[in-house]
């Protein structure tokens, strides 16, 4: 099919082959650029730790009584998913009925 572009056109084993050797010549134009590793590169642990920035404090605990604990939030979820499936099941059997 003359004029016609796109991977979608290829047979599946040339498809591999033209990503292999679009891969390889990427590869050979571009490089890894690693440097040597000497004791002054070397890095700690402490280096490599990744450290948020956050503008409220962390590990404040919550003393309004007017807020839910996890606990509490996670229970009354499940108990209004489970009320939510009984009004449609209730509604289902309305249709029924009528």
């Amino acid at each position: 099919m003359e004029g016609v572009e796109g991977a979608q056109f290829l047979p599946a084993d040339e498809k591999v082959n033209v990503t292999k050797r679009r891969l390889a010549e990427y590869f050979l134009k571009n490089p890894p650029v690693f440097p040597d590793l000497t004791e002054d590169l070397a890095l700690d642990e402490a280096a490599l730790a990744i450290t948020i920035k956050t503008t409220e404090p962390t590990g404040v605990d919550i003393n309004d009584s007017t807020i839910y604990s996890i606990q509490q939030a996670k229970l009354r979820t499940e108990e209004d998913h489970r009320l939510n499936l009984a009004e449609i099941k209730k509604e289902g059997v309305r249709k029924q009925i009528l």
